[in-house]
């Protein structure tokens, strides 16, 4: 008997789309589809560790009533049938909700985040929970108690870092265990992944996607996301889940194709295949007919480091500080000193961070406003991923991705190549604060000027 290689991905689902018309034309069934998630879960998770938990008999029901519903007629949309994967901070009635750390493996969860009735509701099948970076503070995946997953990128030798905090849910889709999954993004945890493993990352405006029932890190700063495998995929997830419908076109169409562009002195961080990368990205939109149009934030950058820790990381503190005086605990060394260290952060300073926060986001949407801008092209990442045992805990991956929570707005990351060491690279876009649905316009446009996914993506197939 033959047994799968571990190592390998299997190839990539056929798109959500072509999966619901697969649903509806009888060619494939809601439990088919479930029972071949599990499958290859069972088959090359061991390798890839995405998953901390497997809901199977619950999913095979889940999937058994949605075969039922499409069968009498009852649609509940395009997820209707369709295997999802949660980050578990997200609470399931009955289940564990660990957030990454075995200091809350008792916590038992006593009814659905409002995300999970909305999956519910759309007639989702919930596979399982998915590992993630202790009490998502860490922007690296790494998770030294609960596993880290394994980055299915790269060279087959390396183990590269999968991003984080949404870790394995961002490896479950890139490894194609799930059509799609869900993450968390305080400053970078679902795109800096999705950049990271090669997918796309959508972080939505903050409550776009309702947080009700989400283990938090910060109030202010925290938005739950989607890791899919394009741009498509990434609309029908939002629109079927989002708070707030589709707005009307926008009534200004020439905005749509001028696009903000970062100068030069904002650019120093990349490492050189990165920048390399991003000139080449550019000159393909330019190609398109895209219009690139200076572009300066309300702050250099490097300036959003200390008001957006000055929140997270005193909000986090809040929130887990009966974690904290144990040193014996089981915490991360990259996680415990920086919420300690929040402890000292003063109200001055915390009200100061967010007066900051308040006063850019105004800037930010007067010079939109001022260009005719509908989105900002960006780099996600400075580099690429890095091997785990390269990893730097002092630094941390989101020096492009930080500034749009602070900013309250929404972003994608989009794949947009490989380093010489086939190591992938994200291009980001950054729409206003509401403008979720004309950010996924712009990212499909986009998305097609960059010719889709790396060139190493596998050909999608129907189950």
């Amino acid at each position: 008997m033959t047994h799968p290689d571990p190592t390998t991905r299997p190839s990539a689902f056929a798109p959500i789309a072509q999966l619901a018309r697969d649903l509806r034309s009888g060619a494939t069934s809601s439990v088919a589809l479930t029972r071949e998630c599990l499958r290859r879960v069972a088959a090359h998770d061991g390798h890839f560790k995405s998953f901390i938990a497997v809901y199977e008999p619950e999913a095979l029901a889940a999937a058994a009533l949605a075969d039922k519903e499409l069968g009498a007629g009852r649609d509940r949309g395009p997820l209707h049938g369709i295997p999802v994967a949660l980050k578990d901070l997200v609470n399931i009635e009955g289940k564990p909700t660990t957030a990454g750390s075995p200091l809350l493996a008792d916590n038992i969860a006593r009814q659905d985040a409002d995300i999970v009735r909305r999956i519910v509701e759309a007639g989702g099948v919930i596979v399982g929970k998915t590992h993630m970076v202790q009490l998502a503070l860490g922007a690296w995946g790494t998770n030294s108690h609960m596993d880290t997953p394994r980055n299915p990128a790269g060279r087959a030798a390396d183990t590269l870092a999968p991003g984080g905090s949404s870790s394995g849910s961002a490896v479950a889709v890139a490894a194609h265990l799930v059509p799609w999954a869900i993450g968390s993004d305080t400053g970078g945890s679902v795109r800096v992944p999705a950049a990271f493993c090669g997918i796309v990352g959508f972080k939505p405006t903050i409550d776009a996607l309702p947080r009700g029932g989400v283990y938090p890190l910060s109030e202010t700063l925290d938005s739950l996301g989607l890791l899919v495998s394009s741009v498509e995929d990434a609309r029908l997830c939002f629109e079927a889940l989002a708070s707030l419908p589709a707005a009307s076109p926008d009534a200004n169409p020439k905005a749509s194709r001028r696009i903000g562009v970062l100068e030069a002195d904002e650019l120093a961080p990349l490492a050189p295949a990165v920048a390399r990368n991003h000139a080449l990205s550019l000159q393909r939109l330019e190609e398109a007919g895209f219009s690139l149009v200076p572009f300066r934030f309300p702050a250099p950058l490097a300036a959003f480091k200390a008001p957006t820790n000055a929140i997270m990381i005193a909000e986090g503190a809040w929130v887990n500080d009966r974690l904290l005086d144990d040193p014996e605990a089981p915490m991360d060394p990259s996680v415990r000193p920086r919420l300690i260290a929040a402890r000292a952060t003063t109200a001055v300073q915390y009200l100061e961070a967010q007066a900051t926060a308040a006063r850019w986001q105004q800037a930010f949407a007067a010079e939109m406003d001022r260009l005719g801008l509908s989105a900002i092209a960006m780099p996600t990442t400075a580099m690429t991923a890095p091997r785990l045992e390269d990893i730097d805990h002092d630094l941390a991956p989101v020096h492009f991705t930080r500034p749009i929570n602070l900013l309250a707005l929404c972003g994608i990351a989009l794949p947009a190549g490989q380093d010489e060491d086939q190591r992938p690279i994200g291009l980001q876009l950054v729409g206003r604060a509401g403008d979720d649905h004309a950010l996924l316009g712009v990212a499909s446009a986009v998305g097609s000027a960059l010719n889709g996914s790396p060139a190493s993506s596998p050909e999608p197939c129907s189950v």
